[in-house]
């Protein structure tokens, strides 16, 4: 068709780009442009390439149609509009700066249009342009429970069966026959990598799919989910979102769009990824990101972080966000399906998928030595619950687990050896046995260990140990290792090696120790940089601290810590490869409490305290913890609930509660409890019976309490610094831990509002989910997996 030369209209549109376009500007047009202007694309294209791919859209009133609807829409949200007459509208990427735009009128009349059009009165139905991808690989069972939810969002599906075995490749094949769904089946894995790159590219071939949804087959999908999302995405301002919120990838911002709540992320994990097809196209292929080691053995894939953050073409990297709209997909488990096991082959065998084993073999066979530095002591820490919950889940995994204790004895004589091992003071024997201790460990070989014997009941230990230590009490011990390890590395930077007299694989220090072990892999868990984020807020040796670290992270196969913020907060501070520090997080190491408000009311009668009717505080009362500020902030506050201050007094602690000189008057109907030590049994009631539980923390590691009373549906108002607001996600309030001001006012806030009280305690419990021991043993195997390869 040759060009209206006749035509007024067609002449005036001509004549404009004829003196604004340059010789090669890409110019979306009618085709019969391209006899004038070389860079033309006519309108078919738009299903292919993106808006800004233009730098000038013309749009003919009457072709409407056939052009991309998004890319419609994108042009007259983003370009500038230049030029219009009866015929033509023309959009300019940049903006004209000497001629004045078209009357308003001519716009209208477009927009309207548009309007009339099908396609926006169904922008918001499930009837949309789009697809759906699932990837599946021997997991048919989890496939029949997903696969009838995503057919009921009403968008065409493809299954990818990334090379399953003859059983379940059966499976899903009568499962796709029966919802009439193609399945692809891939008959040598690649990796999961692979399988998203083939569903994704079915969908791509075809030019009427503009947005693409990839599922892993383990999800539970909102109904309504598609028509949310479409409330929500853009093709270029929110191209990637996501229906769940992965609590293990940090929130950077919160928002409402169209009403809906949303969270910005830099990165999330693969479950459900919903993405534009240009998004799509800019970062597949994705490619295979193995982890090589250096015998070329290999273990795992991160096609999520690929698409997220990794890829040049990622949101992340275009300085945009990955937007997750919470809870419209959540991950499930089918008690009869187990975790994989990583399976390391030499890399002259092909890689294939490992098969699934029961949860107590995982690491059988592995011979784990954890360190007592934290777990004999008699009172409890956070350490020490860590510590405790990282034996409980090796334990539920299979390892031979054992701990190093550092307790005295006496080896010429029974009787005085158990009675040395159970004395908790120090005794006069104490100088000696470190200075025989810093001789031996010179010997090399001859600084070893042994296992104590069961004991003769010499010594009477109820009432005063846990059953918890007496079930490591026969592990191995080395009179005051620690100390002697410590004084070696302080004063001549030594670090000591201990020889065991059985086989060990791994040695865990739960605390960054100077101290390895013969013949074993060492793995370091490392909480925080408080002493050297906030050195005016602990006691410790900055110096000492810094060198211990830096000197374990060097001799550790990889390194644990409990929070993407402690793994930032690590890389600040040291030269250390990203991929050698593994976040786990911590684990909710209460038991759940299944019991009626009658009877939390009757067991908070022993602290005078009345169910829903106080505010609590937990954590030790140091500086780092702002109890003092909490103090003021409850000072100021119009309430008659008590402050519930849980915690034994530790550093500064006469200055932290300074403030309680205010509740001296009789008169005043407010008080501060102190409860300086409560049992583990007993903090379960606190926390299930308290109306909120405040947590001003000036920095935290990971922030165990928040946590615990979202457990126990507590709701949380809690600091808006370090790792806090990655860890409560949407299901907390937060302050500024140095405002009074805005402590007292988030406190009034709550205290105000019953509703939203009850929002949170549904948040919360879905929050601490995220911490489940069944989620920490997920990721706590990856990592020993990951350091024993």
């Amino acid at each position: 068709m040759s060009f209206p030369l006749n035509d007024p209209h067609w002449i005036h549109t001509r004549s404009f780009l004829e003196q604004y376009a340059q010789p090669i500007d890409p110019i979306l047009a009618p085709i019969d442009f391209l006899e004038f202007f070389p860079g033309t694309y006519p309108y078919n294209v738009s299903h292919v390439l993106p808006a800004d791919h233009f730098a000038f859209v013309v749009i003919h009133k009457g072709m409407v149609a056939e052009i991309n609807y998004s890319l419609v829409l994108e042009t007259i949200e983003r370009f500038h509009p230049a030029f219009a007459n009866e015929v033509f509208i023309l959009y300019s990427k940049t903006p004209l700066s000497d001629i004045a735009p078209p009357h308003p009128t001519d716009i209208e009349a477009l927009i309207e249009q548009i309007k009339r059009d099908a396609r926006y009165t169904s922008r918001t139905s499930i009837e949309q342009p789009c697809a759906a991808v699932i990837t599946t690989y021997d997991r048919s069972q989890y496939l029949e429970r997903s696969l009838p939810q995503i057919v009921k969002l009403g968008v065409p599906i493809v299954i990818v069966d990334d090379a399953s075995s003859s059983t379940h490749r059966e499976a899903n094949q009568r499962l796709a026959h029966t919802c009439q769904i193609p399945l692809i089946y891939i008959p040598a894995s690649q990796g999961l990598a692979n399988a998203i790159n083939v569903g994704v590219s079915y969908w791509l071939a075809n030019p009427a799919i503009d947005w693409i949804s990839y599922f892993q087959d383990d999800v539970e999908v909102r109904p309504d989910l598609l028509k949310i999302l479409a409330r929500i995405q853009h093709p270029h301002d929110r191209p990637l979102l996501t229906g769940r919120s992965a609590i293990e990838h940090p929130t950077l911002e919160s928002h409402e769009i169209d009403s809906y709540r949303v969270l910005l992320k830099r990165s999330t994990s693969g479950e459900h990824l919903h993405a534009h097809r240009d998004y799509w196209r800019s970062v597949l292929p994705i490619p295979k990101l193995d982890i090589a080691s250096h015998n070329g053995q290999v273990s795992g894939a991160d096609a999520d972080w690929w698409i997220t953050a990794w890829s040049p073409q990622s949101v992340a990297k275009r300085g945009g966000y990955v937007v997750c709209v919470p809870d419209l997909v959540s991950p499930f488990q089918i008690p009869s399906a187990s975790i994989p096991k990583i399976v390391s082959q030499p890399s002259s065998v092909s890689q294939t998928k490992p098969d699934s084993v029961d949860r107590a073999s995982e690491l059988d066979g592995i011979r784990i030595l954890i360190d007592g530095y934290n777990l004999q002591l008699t009172k409890g820490t956070g350490i020490k619950t860590y510590g405790l919950s990282l034996v409980q889940a090796l334990t539920e995994m299979g390892a031979t687990v054992d701990v190093l204790l550092s307790r005295g004895g006496y080896k010429s004589n029974p009787v005085l050896d158990e009675v040395y091992f159970f004395d908790n003071l120090a005794n006069n024997q104490t100088i000696l046995t470190l200075l025989k201790g810093l001789v031996k460990t010179a010997s090399g070989p001859l600084y070893r260990a042994r296992r104590k014997k069961n004991f003769s009941g010499f010594v009477i230990k109820r009432g005063q140990y846990s059953d918890d230590f007496l079930k490591y009490a026969t592990s191995f011990n080395l009179p005051q290792c620690y100390d002697i390890a410590n004084v070696l590395y302080k004063k001549l930077n030594i670090t000591t090696n201990v020889t065991i007299p059985e086989p060990i694989d791994i040695w865990h220090c739960t605390y960054p120790l100077p101290m390895t072990i013969r013949g074993a892999k060492k793995i370091t868990t490392v909480h925080d940089m408080i002493p050297l984020r906030l050195p005016y807020a602990t006691l410790d040796d900055k110096e000492n601290f810094y060198f211990k670290v830096r000197d374990a992270l060097k001799e550790s196969a990889i390194t644990i810590t409990v929070s993407e913020n402690s793994k930032r907060d690590l890389l600040t501070y040291f030269d250390i490869d990203p991929d050698k520090i593994v976040v786990t997080y911590q684990p909710i190491a209460l038991q759940p409490l299944n019991i009626t408000e009658e009877e939390v009311s009757l067991y908070l009668n022993r602290f005078g305290l009345e169910y829903q009717s106080y505010i609590l505080f937990v954590g030790a009362i140091e500086p780092k913890k702002n109890v003092g500020r909490l103090i003021d902030a409850y000072t100021a506050l119009d309430t008659p609930m008590p402050l519930v201050v849980v915690g034994k007094k530790g550093w500064l602690c006469d200055d932290e509660l300074a403030g309680l000189a205010f509740f001296e008057d009789k008169t005043s109907k407010k008080k501060v409890k102190l409860l300086e030590y409560v049992k583990t049994d007993s903090l379960r009631y606190l926390y299930r019976g308290a109306y909120c539980l405040v947590f001003p923390s000036l920095y935290e590691g990971f922030g165990l309490p928040p946590v615990e009373a979202m457990h126990f549906n507590c709701p949380v108002i809690t600091s808006n610094v370090s790792c806090l607001p990655e860890i409560c996600g949407d299901a907390a309030l937060y302050v500024d831990p140095y405002s009074v001001i805005d402590i007292r006012q988030q406190l009034e806030t709550l205290l105000g509002d019953p509703n939203l009280r009850d929002r949170l305690v549904r948040t919360g419990n879905r929050v601490a989910e995220s911490f489940s021991m069944e989620n920490y043993l997920k990721r706590l195997h990856q990592a020993y997996i990951k350091a024993l390869s």
